[in-house]
C-alpha cells in the first residue's frame, strides 16, 4: 500500500485542513496510507523516502531552507510531489520555484473557465475531456520545459493550468485549480488530483 503525507497550514482563506480531511478520506478510498500533519517539522524530523508522494496544501510562503533541503533530496531520490493551487508558493526560494516548475504572477477573482485537456497521451489526463471549473485564474511563470497537460483561454494568453516534470527520481505534478474545497474535488478536478498523485507515487 502505498504511503501519502499531506502537510497542511498556510493562509487560512484557502481552507488547508478542511481541504487536508477531504483529501485524505478520498486517498483512503483509494486505498493509500496517509499521514496527515499540520507540522513542517516532519520534513525534518522523518525520513521522507519512507512515503511514496507528498501532498502541501500550503500557501503564503515559508522562507527556509531547513525544510525545503530534505524536501528536495527526498524527491531527488524518488518520492513524488503534488501541488495545487496556492501551493505554487509554499516555499519563498528560487529552488522550489525550479523544483515545481512555475512561480505565481497574480490571480483573478473567482470565475467560471474552461480547462482544455491538451495532452491525452499521459497517464494523468488519458480519460479526462475538456471541464468547466470556478476558480481564481492564476497567471504564472513557468518553465517551458515542464511537460503541459491542461491549459485555459485567460483571454489575451493561454495559461497552463496542469503540468508534470521530473526532479532527478521524482515525479512532479502542479495544477492551478482550485480556490475553494467545494470546486476541487468537483468531478473532474478531483479525477485529475487523484490520478496525478497515482502516478507521481508510481502507480501508473
Amino acid at each position: 500500500m502505498e504511503k501519502a503525507l499531506i502537510i497542511w497550514g498556510g493562509w487560512q482563506g484557502h481552507k488547508p485542513k478542511l481541504t487536508g480531511n477531504i483529501l485524505k478520506e478520498e486517498l483512503i478510498k483509494n486505498e493509500y496510507e496517509v499521514k496527515l500533519t499540520n507540522n513542517l517539522a516532519v520534513l525534518i524530523n522523518e525520513d521522507l523516502n519512507n512515503y511514496d508522494v507528498i501532498i502541501p496544501i500550503w500557501s503564503v510562503g515559508i522562507k527556509s531552507s531547513i525544510y525545503l533541503k530534505p524536501l528536495m533530496d527526498a524527491i531527488r531520490e524518488g518520492v513524488g510531489l503534488v501541488a495545487f493551487h496556492g501551493a505554487i508558493k509554499w516555499f519563498i526560494d528560487d529552488y522550489y520555484y525550479h523544483l515545481i516548475g512555475g512561480n505565481y504572477i497574480k490571480d483573478s477573482e473567482e470565475e467560471n473557465f474552461q480547462v482544455k485537456i491538451v495532452n491525452q497521451s499521459h497517464p494523468i489526463t488519458e480519460y479526462l475531456e475538456d471541464f468547466e471549473i470556478i476558480s481564481e485564474k492564476y497567471y504564472l511563470q513557468f518553465d517551458p520545459r515542464n511537460n503541459i497537460l491542461a491549459e485555459a483561454d485567460f483571454g489575451d494568453v493561454k495559461m497552463p493550468i496542469s503540468w508534470t516534470k521530473k526532479f532527478g527520481d521524482g515525479r512532479i505534478f502542479y495544477t492551478s485549480l482550485a480556490h475553494s474545497p467545494e470546486h476541487l474535488f468537483e468531478k473532474h478536478s478531483l479525477k485529475m488530483l487523484i490520478e496525478a498523485i497515482n502516478w507521481t507515487a508510481g502507480r501508473l
